[in-house]
C-alpha cells in the first residue's frame, strides 16, 4: 500500500495534470472533509479512497469551472475546459516520473497507452452508460480493475471495438427497420466526394463488398457464433479483423455480412 507521503503527491500531481481531477476534488473535499482541500492535512486512508474512487470511476467527476485557475497560485492556469478534455494538440505526454493519478508506486499513469486511457476517462467523464459498459468490460475480462492506466493497449482497444460493435449492429438494425439502406446512403456520400487536387476526375469508388441487412434464423446463427468467438477468443478477434480488412474492405460488423461471407470466415476458423 502506497505511504501516506506518496499518496499525498498522487493527489498534488493529479491537481497539476488534470483539470477535472484538480475540480473533482475540490468538490469532494467540500462535500466529504469540510472543505479542507490540502492533502497534507488528511490522513491516509482519506486520500486512498479518494484516489480509488477517482480512479474507478466510481466518483461523478466534475467539470473544471470556467473562472479557475492553475493550482499552486495560478502559473499555467486552465482558463475554462478544453476539448474532449485535452489541451489544444492533443491528449497529454503522461510520463514516468513525477506525479500522476497511478496507484501502487510512482506517479506517473501505469500500464496502458496514455491516449487510450484518457479516452476512456473522457467517455466515463461525458457518459454514464459509458462507465457502466467499461466497469462492466472490466469485471468479465479485467479482473475487476477499473483503472484503465493499468490495462494494455490491446485490452482497451478491445473494449472500445466491443462497444463500437454494439453501437453499430443497434444503429444497423434500426436503420434497416426504417427502410435506410446504407449501401445507397454510402453510394450517395461517395459520389459527393470532392474532385481530386489536379486531376479531372473524383476520387475512385472504393470497392464495396456485398451487404446483407437481412435477419433470418440462420443467417443470425452465424452472426452469433462469429461474435461469440471474438469475445471469447483474442486469436480469432484479430483474424475476423483480418478478413474483414484484407477480403471485405474493413467492414467488421457482422450484421452487415451476407451469410456466405461469415460461413467461410467461420470455416477457417474450424466452426462451420
Amino acid at each position: 500500500m502506497a505511504g501516506r507521503a506518496e499518496l499525498v503527491d498522487q493527489v498534488k500531481g493529479m491537481q497539476r495534470s488534470d483539470p477535472y481531477g484538480r475540480q473533482t476534488w475540490q468538490d469532494y473535499c467540500e462535500a466529504h472533509l469540510g472543505g479542507i482541500k490540502d492533502p497534507n492535512r488528511h490522513d491516509d486512508g482519506t486520500l486512498s479512497t479518494f484516489l480509488n474512487l477517482y480512479n474507478s470511476g466510481g466518483l461523478p467527476v466534475s467539470a473544471p469551472r470556467p473562472q479557475e485557475k492553475g493550482y499552486g497560485g495560478g502559473k499555467g492556469g486552465w482558463g475554462g475546459p478544453p476539448s474532449m478534455g485535452w489541451e489544444k494538440g492533443g491528449p497529454p505526454s503522461w510520463g514516468g516520473g513525477g506525479g500522476g493519478m497511478g496507484m501502487g508506486g510512482g506517479m506517473g499513469m501505469m500500464g496502458g497507452a496514455p491516449g487510450l486511457g484518457d479516452f476512456v476517462k473522457t467517455g466515463q467523464r461525458q457518459s454514464k452508460h459509458w462507465t457502466n459498459a467499461w466497469q462492466t468490460y472490466c469485471a468479465l475480462y479485467g479482473g475487476g480493475v477499473n483503472d484503465p492506466f493499468k490495462h494494455d493497449e490491446s485490452f482497451t482497444k478491445s473494449f472500445i471495438d466491443y462497444v463500437g460493435e454494439i453501437a453499430a449492429n443497434g444503429l444497423s438494425a434500426l436503420a434497416s427497420s426504417q427502410g435506410i439502406n446504407l449501401d445507397e446512403v454510402q453510394a450517395q456520400s461517395t459520389a459527393k466526394r470532392p474532385m481530386a487536387l489536379g486531376g479531372g476526375g473524383g476520387y475512385p469508388p472504393a470497392k464495396q463488398p456485398r451487404m446483407d441487412y437481412s435477419t433470418d434464423s440462420e443467417k443470425m446463427g452465424l452472426v452469433d457464433k462469429v461474435k461469440h468467438l471474438q469475445r471469447t477468443n483474442m486469436s480469432a478477434k484479430e483474424a475476423w479483423w483480418s478478413y474483414c480488412d484484407n477480403q471485405c474492405n474493413g467492414m467488421r460488423d457482422p450484421m452487415r455480412h451476407d451469410a456466405a461471407s461469415l460461413e467461410a470466415w467461420l470455416a477457417s476458423q474450424g466452426a462451420a
